[in-house]
């Protein structure tokens, strides 16, 4: 073995970020990360196995494709061995590393881990992950489905920030289910992956993290497409338009909405509610009027039939007062403040404001909007003091895009003492909303 065969393997930082590695850790695609590895830094493959732990002659199989891996505990390894950052290991679908305690650490031989030590930045023990098997994946999709209940919930309350890092923690543990489970009980853990990832994509979305939110609804979208659950395949390609959409991509986000759609028949009234929403969306962005309108009005009805369905879906909160608000939010997206202003009124009073704080204030922000481009100075005012009444603890981007959009309509009055003092409280909420998420011990 050559006397540098033993040495650290130091990646340069750069090459994380390349496009084509970020495609590769994307895919899981052991083999092409190697082989950029060896092209970028120009390590050996004996270098490279002995760094994660794999014989020379394994690494050169995996190179050329021979061999795929797909075991968590090697992929897992495999990003230790190469010190791989918190980033780079999200993108992966790992939870980042976790850095040890300062201070002597007990000894342990450089090829195992103590069965007791946790799985990188998830406090999760090894033996822990290793110990899961079909038959328990059913007790724990369930406790995992509960916390997950009272995420969502405590998410629709107070927006993304303190949720997130606790939500991605529990990405191994379903990855390991996915992989253990057969039967009945895999139909189950795959359905579960992809509500948690989407979870993820939406989490990193109100953070206005469109990066991030576009990968773990990507990962979504593979357990789903597994699966072969249509609505849950639409409904994520819905969310995978929302994102497309808000990122500024808007043909894309009209395309993919109209994909989740491709077999509208089969899906529930809620469903094409809210993927009709979506599309009226888009085609708000790209000018289409008609198609805008026509697709909110469809989604209305939609919604309507959809307060009676007996089906269960993952569109519960789309009613058809959330319809409204985007029906108005497209109209003044368009150009057509005054007619969005009564869209919104008559919904005022359908929303629940303690259990959906975020679009109800969502809701009030982009009827205040509305008001202040109409050129109605006192309905703005009011309407906005409403809306910061119900803030609160609430931290979420989508808030505070509209609010931005929001203060900008209202500048124009900053002759009136009142609309001066309104605009002072918003720019002190709004330095507040800039907080980014908090990163794992690991990324510190």
């Amino acid at each position: 073995m050559p006397a540098d065969a033993t040495e650290p393997v130091v990646i340069p930082p750069e090459l994380w970020q390349r496009p084509e590695t970020l495609a590769a850790l994307r895919d899981r695609d052991i083999g092409q990360l190697f082989r950029l590895i060896r092209q970028h830094s120009g390590f050996s493959q004996t270098r490279i196995g002995v760094a994660v732990n794999l014989s020379q002659g394994k690494i050169s199989e995996i190179m050329k494709g021979a061999v795929q891996v797909t075991s968590f505990d090697v992929i897992e390894r495999i990003a230790d061995g190469l010190d791989m950052p918190g980033p780079a290991r999200l993108t992966l679908g790992l939870a980042p590393r976790r850095l040890p305690p300062a201070g002597p650490q007990p000894r342990h031989p450089p090829t195992s881990r103590p069965l007791d030590q946790s799985v990188s930045g998830t406090g999760l023990p090894t033996r822990y992950l290793a110990s899961l098997t079909s038959a328990s994946s059913r007790s724990v999709i369930s406790g995992l489905r509960h916390v997950l209940t009272g995420h969502i919930q405590a998410e629709a309350i107070m927006g993304p920030l303190l949720l997130i890092s606790a939500v991605q923690s529990q990405v191994p543990v379903v990855g390991q289910l996915c992989q253990v489970t057969r039967g009945a009980d895999r139909t189950e853990a795959l359905n579960f992956a992809s509500e948690l990832l989407e979870f993820c994509g939406w989490l990193h979305q109100d953070l206005g993290d469109f990066i991030h939110a576009t990968m773990w609804t990507n990962k979504a979208l593979d357990y789903a497409m597994e699966l072969g659950d249509q609505h849950v395949i639409s409904y994520i390609l819905m969310r995978k338009s929302i994102i497309a959409t808000e990122a500024g991509d808007h043909g894309h986000g009209l395309g993919l909405a109209n994909a989740a759609l491709t077999n509208s028949d089969a899906l529930t009234p809620r469903l094409r509610a809210v993927i009709l929403r979506t599309r009226a969306m888009a085609n708000a962005h790209l000018g289409e009027t008609a198609d805008s309108a026509r697709d909110s009005e469809t989604a209305l009805v939609e919604a309507i039939e959809g307060m009676a369905q007996s089906e269960s879906d993952r569109a519960s909160y789309c009613t058809p007062a959330y319809i409204a608000m985007e029906t108005g939010a497209t109209r003044v997206l368009l150009g057509e403040a005054t007619a969005a202003i009564p869209i919104f009124e008559a919904s005022r009073s359908q929303w629940p404001e303690s259990s959906q704080a975020r679009d109800h204030v969502l809701f009030l922000t982009r009827m205040a909007t509305a008001y202040a481009v109409a050129g109605e100075r006192e309905h703005a005012c009011a309407v906005t003091e409403e809306a910061l009444s119900h803030m609160q603890a609430l931290r979420s981007n989508r808030v505070t895009s509209q609010l931005t959009a929001l203060r900008a309509h209202l500048a124009r009055w900053t002759a009136d003492l009142s609309v001066a003092d309104l605009l002072t409280r918003l720019d002190i909420l709004l330095e507040s909303f800039f907080l980014t998420a908090p990163q794992p011990q690991g990324d510190r």
